[in-house]
C-alpha cells in the first residue's frame, strides 16, 4: 500500500510541476525562503563577528570605562581583584595640518600596554605591519592610514596640536583594544602620556579605560564592585554582549516585521492559487474514492506530493540565499570592518524546515477540505466557504506568529504594523471607493466602460488584492527615491536658515567664550547657544538599567553611556509640551525633569518615574514631570532631558555649550586657529552633516528599493495569480460576449480598460500616499507644505499603468483565444 501511494505521489507531483499554478507556488515559496533563510545567515554572521570583534578588540579580559580617574582607594580595590591593569586615556580631538583638519580619536596608554594582543605599526603606508609594544617616544605621533590621507601628511611630517609639534613616525594599522562602540570607527592617533599631559585637555572630557587581566571569578567580583562603587562607569567583558548586540538584533527585529508585508502578498497569491488547487484535490480525491481509495489514503498521497514539491526547491533556495548572503556581507563590510562570509549550511536547513512550517500552515486548508470529499464532487465541484475562511484565518495566523518572532519593543512593532495597516487600508478604501462610485455612475450608460467597471466591481476582492500589490510598491519607491530625497535638500536649508552652517557641539566655559570672542572679531553671527551638563542614567524606579529593561533601544544605549542635561526655567521655543506640566518660574522643587516624548514612550516612561542621574561623581535623584516634543521653526538644538534653572544651584560640575554659527565660506579656512588653541573643540560644518544623511540615504535607498523590486515581484505573482485563478470564468466571458455578435477584438478593448483603471487607481493610490506622509512630515518637521516633483508624480503614474497593463495584457492571452465554439462545448 505504501509503495502505491508514493508511486502515485511522485506521478502526479511529476505532473503538477508543469502546471503554471505549481509554478506561481514554487516562486512564492523560493522567494519567501530565500528572504527568510537570508536574514538568519546574515544576522548569524554579524553576531559571530560581534562575538569575534569583543574577544580581539577588548585588549583585556574586563574594560572599566570611566570619564574620570580612579582615585587611590577604587584603584587599590580595583588591583586587589585583578591580575593586572593598564590605563588608556583617549578623547575627541581636531589635528591639523596646513589648514586641513580631522576629528580624531587621540589616545595615550601606559606602561604594559598592550594587555592582551598585538599592537600593529608599519614604517610607512607600503610597508608591512609588524608587532610592537609601548607607546610613542616621546615628541612623536602615530596616525592610521585614513588620517594621514585625510590630513595630506606623511611619515616625517611635523603636526601641531594644541600648540605643541609632533613628528608623524609610524603608521598605526592596529590597536587590540579599539573595541567598535559605535556604528564607524573613528580615525586613530597615539601619543607619549607626557605629551598627552602637557596638552592641557580638560580632566572630564577624557575617557578612562583601565584595561583590566582576570579571570572569571575576579571579573563577578569587579563587576559587583563597579555597581556598589562607581555605577556610572561602564563595564565591558568577554563574557558579556557586545555594544552593538542590541544595534543589531533591533535592525534584525525591523527588517523581519518589514517582511510581514511580503508574507501578506504571499498569502493573497496563495490563497488565490489555493483556489484552484483545492478544487483539483477534491476532483482528484473524488476519483480515487471511486476506484476504492480511502480519504486517508487520498491525503497521504497529497502530503507527500506536496513534501515532494518543497525538497524540489530546496537546492534552489540554498543557492539564492547563499548568493544573497555573499552580497549581503560584502555591503555591510563597510559597517563592520573584516567582517567575512562563510557558508553555514546548518542554519541553512534549520532555516528552511521552519519556512516549511510556515507553508504547512498554508497547505492545511487543503487538507481539511479533503475530509469532505465525496463521489459526488465529481458531478457537483464546489469548495464551501468554510475552507475560504479557514485560508484567511491560516494566512492571519502566520503573519502573527512573524509579528510575535520579530517583536522586542511594543512602540516599534505599532509603528511598522500601524503604517503598514494604514497603507493598505487606504490602497483598499481607494480601490473600492473608484470600482463602486465608477459602477454606480456608468450604470445607466451603455458602452465598453460602463460594462468594464461593472465586471471589476463583481470581481471586486481580486483587484483591491492586484492594485494592493502594485500600490504598495509604488508607494515605497516614491518614499524613497523622491520623498526623502527631497526631506534630505530640505532639512539643509532649514538648519542653514536656524542653525547657520557650522554646528558646535560641545564648547567648555573657557572655549566657548573664545568663540564668541572669535565670531564678534570676524563679523560670525551666532544663531544659537544653549548650555548643558554631562549626565549618566543609572536607574529607573530604583532598578538598574539592566534590570529595568532588556530589549533592545536606541535610546536605553545612548542613556547608558552620557547625554547632555540641559536647563532652562521656561519652555525653549523649539519645544512643546506634549504631556504633564512645566515648573513654574517660583518653583522651589529643582529635582524635577522633562524627558522627550519618544525617548519616554520607547523606554516604557511614564510621568511621575524617578531617574538617578550621575552628574560630576554625584547621584541626584529627579522625577519626570512633563515630556516634550520637537517644535520647528526656531532651530534644532534641542536636549532629551531638560531641568529646572534653580537646579544648577545644587549641582556642581563642568559647564558645556552647543551653538550654531553662520559663517561665510572664507572663515572655514580660520577654524584652523581656533582648532589650534583649543583641539578638544567639537564643531561639525553643516556639509559634513549633509553628506552623513546622503549616506544613510543612499543605505536607505539600497534596502527599500530591494524591498520594493520584491514587492513588485510578488504583486506581479499576484496579478497572474488571479488571473489564473479567474481564467475559466474569462474564458466564458469572452465568449458570452462573442456570442452576442461582438468580435474578439472587443474582448481585448475591455481587458486593456480594466487594467489600465487597476494601473490608474494604484498608481494614484501610491502618489496620494506619499503626498500624505510627505505633508506630515514636513509640517511636523518645518512647519510647511511639501511641494513634489509633478514630473516625478507623472513618471510614477504612467509607469506604473504601463506596467500593470502590459502584464495583464500577456497574462489574459489565454482567456482572449476563447471562441463560441469552445463556449458551446462547455
Amino acid at each position: 500500500m505504501l509503495s502505491q501511494v508514493v508511486s502515485l505521489a511522485w506521478q502526479v507531483y511529476r505532473e503538477e510541476k508543469r502546471q503554471n499554478q505549481q509554478r506561481f507556488m514554487r516562486l512564492i515559496q523560493v522567494l519567501l525562503m530565500t528572504l527568510i533563510v537570508t536574514l538568519s545567515l546574515v544576522s548569524n554572521s554579524i553576531q559571530g563577528f560581534l562575538t569575534d570583534n569583543l574577544n580581539n578588540l577588548l585588549g583585556a579580559d574586563l574594560v572599566l570605562q570611566e570619564r574620570r580617574e580612579l582615585n587611590s582607594d577604587e584603584l587599590q580595590s580595583l588591583r586587589a581583584m585583578s591580575q593586572q591593569i593598564v590605563l588608556t586615556r583617549s578623547l575627541s580631538t581636531t589635528l591639523t595640518n596646513n589648514n586641513q583638519w580631522q576629528s580624531v580619536k587621540l589616545k595615550t596608554a601606559a606602561q604594559g600596554y598592550p594587555l592582551q594582543g598585538e599592537l600593529l605599526l608599519a614604517d610607512d603606508l607600503k610597508s608591512k605591519a609588524y608587532a610592537h609594544s609601548g607607546v610613542p617616544k616621546q615628541g612623536e605621533i602615530w596616525l592610521d592610514s585614513r588620517l594621514l590621507a585625510g590630513l595630506s601628511a606623511q611619515i616625517g611630517d611635523r603636526i601641531s596640536i594644541a600648540n605643541k609639534v609632533l613628528q608623524v613616525t609610524r603608521v598605526l594599522v592596529h590597536e587590540p583594544d579599539r573595541l567598535m562602540e559605535g556604528h564607524n570607527v573613528q580615525m586613530r592617533a597615539m601619543v607619549n602620556p607626557m605629551d598627552f599631559n602637557v596638552m592641557g585637555f580638560a580632566v572630564d572630557i577624557i575617557e578612562h579605560r583601565y584595561l583590566v587581566a582576570a579571570d572569571k571569578s575576579q571579573i563577578d567580583a569587579i563587576i559587583n564592585w563597579q555597581k556598589s562603587v562607581i555605577p556610572a562607569a561602564g563595564v565591558h567583558h568577554k563574557q558579556g554582549a557586545h555594544p552593538l548586540a542590541l544595534f543589531w538584533k533591533r535592525t534584525e527585529n525591523f527588517i523581519g516585521l518589514a517582511s510581514i508585508i511580503l508574507f501578506f502578498m504571499a498569502a493573497i497569491a496563495m490563497q488565490q492559487l489555493t483556489r484552484v488547487q483545492m478544487r483539483k484535490e477534491l476532483f482528484f480525491t473524488a476519483v480515487c474514492q471511486s476506484f476504492g481509495a480511502n480519504r486517508a489514503m487520498s491525503l497521504g498521497i497529497s502530503m507527500l506530493k506536496w513534501s515532494l514539491q518543497c525538497l524540489s526547491i530546496f537546492p534552489l533556495v540554498l543557492l539564492l540565499s547563499t548568493l544573497c548572503h555573499w552580497l549581503a556581507i560584502n555591503l555591510l563590510s563597510e559597517t563592520f570592518p573584516q567582517l567575512q562570509w562563510q557558508l553555514n549550511i546548518m542554519l541553512s536547513f534549520t532555516s528552511l524546515i521552519a519556512v516549511t512550517a510556515v507553508f504547512l500552515v498554508f497547505q492545511l486548508p487543503v487538507w481539511l477540505a479533503l475530509k469532505q470529499s465525496a463521489i459526488m464532487n465529481l458531478i457537483h465541484n464546489k469548495t464551501k466557504k468554510l475552507h475560504q475562511g479557514t485560508m484567511w484565518l491560516c494566512a492571519l495566523l502566520i503573519l502573527s506568529a512573524v509579528a510575535i518572532y520579530y517583536s522586542d519593543n511594543m512602540l516599534l512593532t505599532f509603528m511598522v504594523l500601524g503604517s503598514m495597516a494604514v497603507s493598505i487600508a487606504l490602497i483598499l478604501a481607494l480601490s473600492w471607493l473608484l470600482l463602486t462610485s465608477g459602477e454606480a455612475v456608468t450604470r445607466n450608460f451603455s458602452g465598453l466602460m460602463p460594462f468594464a467597471l461593472y465586471m471589476m466591481k463583481q470581481r471586486l476582492l481580486s483587484k483591491c488584492t492586484q492594485i494592493l500589490g502594485v500600490g504598495l510598491c509604488a508607494f515605497l519607491l516614491l518614499f524613497t527615491l523622491m520623498l526623502l530625497r527631497d526631506f534630505g535638500s530640505s532639512l539643509s536649508s532649514y538648519q542653514r536658515q536656524h542653525d547657520g552652517n557650522l554646528l558646535v557641539s560641545q564648547a567648555s566655559e573657557a572655549q566657548m567664550q573664545d568663540v564668541l570672542k572669535w565670531t564678534q572679531e570676524q563679523g560670525i553671527q551666532v544663531r544659537q547657544n544653549k548650555p548643558y551638563l554631562h549626565a549618566k542614567l543609572i536607574e529607573i524606579n530604583g532598578l538598574d538599567l539592566d534590570e529595568f529593561t532588556q530589549t533592545p533601544s536606541e535610546s536605553l544605549a545612548v542613556l547608558k553611556q552620557s547625554i547632555r542635561l540641559h536647563w532652562t526655567q521656561s519652555i525653549p521655543e523649539n519645544n512643546r509640551i506634549v504631556a504633564g506640566q512645566w515648573w513654574s518660574a517660583d518653583s522651589t522643587d529643582w529635582q524635577q525633569v522633562s524627558v522627550e516624548d519618544e525617548v519616554l514612550t520607547d523606554l516604557g516612561l511614564n510621568i511621575g518615574d524617578r531617574l538617578r542621574l550621575v552628574v560630576a561623581d554625584n547621584a541626584y535623584d529627579f522625577t519626570i514631570v512633563a515630556s516634550h516634543a520637537f517644535k520647528p521653526g526656531a532651530g534644532s538644538i534641542t536636549f532629551w532631558v531638560q531641568m529646572p534653572q534653580s537646579a544648577m544651584a545644587h549641582i556642581a560640575a563642568p559647564q558645556y555649550h552647543m551653538a550654531s554659527l553662520e559663517l561665510q565660506e572664507a572663515q572655514f579656512e580660520q577654524l584652523s586657529a581656533l582648532w589650534q588653541l583649543h583641539p578638544s573643540l567639537r564643531m561639525v560644518s553643516l556639509q559634513e552633516l549633509t553628506e552623513r544623511f546622503d549616506s544613510i540615504l543612499k543605505m536607505v535607498t539600497q534596502v527599500v528599493a530591494t524591498f520594493a523590486s520584491l514587492i513588485l515581484l510578488l504583486s506581479a505573482i499576484v496579478i497572474l495569480a488571479t488571473i489564473h485563478a479567474l481564467e475559466a470564468d474569462e474564458r466564458k466571458k469572452n465568449g458570452v460576449i462573442q456570442s452576442f455578435g461582438f468580435a474578439r477584438n472587443t474582448c481585448l478593448k475591455l481587458t486593456l480598460i480594466e487594467w489600465i483603471v487597476t494601473g490608474s487607481i494604484a498608481a494614484c493610490g501610491a502618489i496620494l500616499g506619499t503626498w500624505l506622509a510627505g505633508s506630515l512630515i514636513y509640517q511636523s518637521q518645518f512647519s510647511m507644505p511639501w511641494q513634489p516633483d509633478i514630473s516625478w508624480l507623472l513618471l510614477t503614474l504612467m509607469a506604473m499603468v504601463a506596467f500593470v497593463v502590459s502584464l495583464g495584457l500577456m497574462a489574459s492571452k489565454r482567456s482572449l483565444s476563447s471562441s463560441v465554439r469552445e463556449l458551446m462545448l462547455d
